[in-house]
């Protein structure tokens, strides 16, 4: 049985190049992205959805006020997603995919009682370092097999 999870948190930031653009902080390494991204989903695995959100938004490359709408509507849904899947248990490292020498992809799920929730990042190296580029989450697990 598929259950849904609100659209509102489906594409939490895939708006790269759009309208007002803030100065973003940046990574130096793979390391420190690897890092970042381990701190964002610990929070999410431990329920605390608003503080993930809120340990990426100094690193996003996009529209800050695309990823700041997305973390209101995460943080009114949250207690419907909770409603649907369970509390959170923690999370799981999936994969990690790099393209050329700019971009990398990040995979994890949010474990939670009932279902897993999947997060990507895709983080992009500027000129002056590792930024999150795009960033997504929502209930397609299918397409953690999709390869």
């Amino acid at each position: 049985m598929k259950r849904f999870l609100p659209s509102s948190l489906l594409a939490a930031a895939a708006l790269a190049g759009v309208c007002h653009i803030a100065q973003a902080d940046t990574l130096k390494s793979e390391a420190e992205v690897r890092a970042l991204a381990d701190k964002v989903m610990a929070q999410a695995g431990a329920g605390r959805t608003d503080d993930a959100y809120g340990a990426m938004s100094p690193y996003s490359l996009i529209d800050i006020r695309a990823l700041e709408a997305a973390r209101a509507n995460a943080r009114n849904s949250r207690m419907a997603i909770e409603a649907q899947v369970g509390n959170s248990v923690g999370y799981e490292f999936i994969r990690s995919e790099k393209v050329g020498d700019s971009l990398i992809k990040l995979t994890y799920i949010e474990k939670t009682e009932r279902q897993a929730i999947p997060w990507q990042f895709i983080f992009y190296k500027s000129p002056s370092g590792w930024g999150i580029s795009t960033f997504s989450n929502g209930d397609n697990v299918d397409a953690l097999f999709e390869r």
